[in-house]
């Protein structure tokens, strides 16, 4: 029986997250495809062709049973032009752009049928083919040296002097294939090369040219409508980290905060109106934060008197009250407002601040409004003495 996980199929499926406004080829809705050839280490075994749009692998489009020499033969209706997938009974398989009528040949080996294999009949597979196999090859090299960082931290310069120019010839590749085949339903391979978070326009350019190309597949269709989906999401996540940042521009009025002190008592920001106040975030595992300590006890003894206070938002983590406390003590910090749900970076505060790494401070003015953000020592200092004149 064929192995559930079937890697190649997977991989471009995967990126199924551009608009249906591009115009749509006029196509038959049915036509068959035939397919034939010899597989070395197949013979006597089930082959299957796959569409994951028509059932996946537990209802396959169709299924041959090879010879004892490995040779196969598949004619079968399809009801859509789309990627199916050529798999073998050991979980081996490739994937192919299918047009209505095509008759493909595929010779190859059982045991690495992506590096093994041959397809005649479909120019688009055999890009799509070529370019998965130098993907393969890429990753390969990448989680292996992922893996010897992992093991030795001190290894990072030398794996980056190794790893950067294998990066830059395989993006290079990668922008070259898309550049020269515009047209071709087998730029889906390039998809899972794509860093959505860095490349997101790239994305769906790529998207768009499938439209074009192959935009009644419905593969592409699925691929179209949730590219739409994201993109309007990522929109609205712009509008709304821009409304949220504005709420931390100089002159802007900080939001509340309201959270328990280290004896459990609510303790509220806006208690300390009419007192120029340091919100500061930090945890007791944060070094930088540990290491920056010192500055703001320093800040406190020297301005305090008059009228700077310091109220620290701990981002410590369910299970860590101990420590928070512990830190507390062991770095000095002589202040009474210590806040924390422990929660980590999922408290409201974090959120309402926009709070993403730690240190991270917003100094506030008497009125509650905003000064500057994430001043530092020296940075800090020279502030308070403006504030204060000394």
């Amino acid at each position: 029986m064929i192995k559930q996980t079937i890697n190649l199929l997977s991989f471009f499926l995967t990126v199924l997250i551009g608009s249906n406004s591009f115009a749509q080829y006029v196509m038959p809705t049915e036509g068959s495809v035939f397919i034939d050839g010899q597989i070395v280490g197949a013979e006597n075994q089930r082959i299957y062709l796959i569409n994951q749009n028509r059932g996946g692998i537990q209802s396959p489009i169709a299924v041959a049973v090879a010879d004892e020499k490995g040779k196969f033969k598949i004619d079968s209706e399809i009801e859509a032009r789309d990627y199916y997938a050529f798999a073998l009974e050991n979980g081996q398989s490739i994937n192919l752009v299918v047009e209505f009528n095509d008759s493909i040949t595929i010779n190859g080996d059982a045991r690495d049928l992506l590096n093994y294999s041959n397809i005649k009949g479909s120019p688009d597979s055999e890009l799509m083919s070529e370019f998965l196999l130098q993907f393969r090859y890429f990753k390969q090299i990448e989680d292996s040296l992922r893996a010897v960082v992992m093991s030795d931290r001190n290894k990072q310069g030398e794996v980056n002097a190794y790893f950067t120019p294998l990066a830059q010839r395989f993006y290079s590749y990668r922008n070259n294939f898309i550049s020269s085949n515009l047209e071709s339903p087998a730029l889906l391979a390039t998809l899972n090369s794509v860093d959505q978070g860095k490349e997101w326009e790239m994305f769906k350019q790529i998207v768009s040219l499938l439209n074009r190309s192959f935009g009644d597949s419905p593969t592409i269709r699925v691929l179209s409508r949730n590219v739409m989906l994201k993109d309007e999401q990522l929109k609205q996540q712009q509008l709304e980290n821009e409304r949220k940042a504005s709420m931390l521009s100089p002159g802007s009025l900080v939001k509340n905060i309201s959270m328990p002190d280290t004896s459990g008592t609510i303790i509220n920001l806006s208690d300390l109106r009419g007192k120029v106040v340091l919100i500061d975030f930090w945890a007791s595992w944060c070094g930088p934060c540990r290491r920056e300590n010192p500055n703001v006890v320093k800040a406190y003894q020297k301005y305090n008197k008059d009228g700077f206070e310091v109220f620290s938002v701990s981002l410590d983590k369910p299970g860590a009250r101990e420590k928070w406390i512990a830190a507390i003590k062991k770095d000095g910090l002589l202040w009474p407002y210590h806040v924390s749900d422990l929660q980590g970076f999922n408290c409201e505060a974090a959120r309402d601040y926009l709070v993403s790494s730690i240190p991270f401070t917003v100094l506030i003015d008497a009125e509650g409004k905003v000064i500057a953000t994430n001043l530092r020592g020296p940075q800090l200092e020279a502030e308070l003495k403006r504030i204060y004149g000394h």
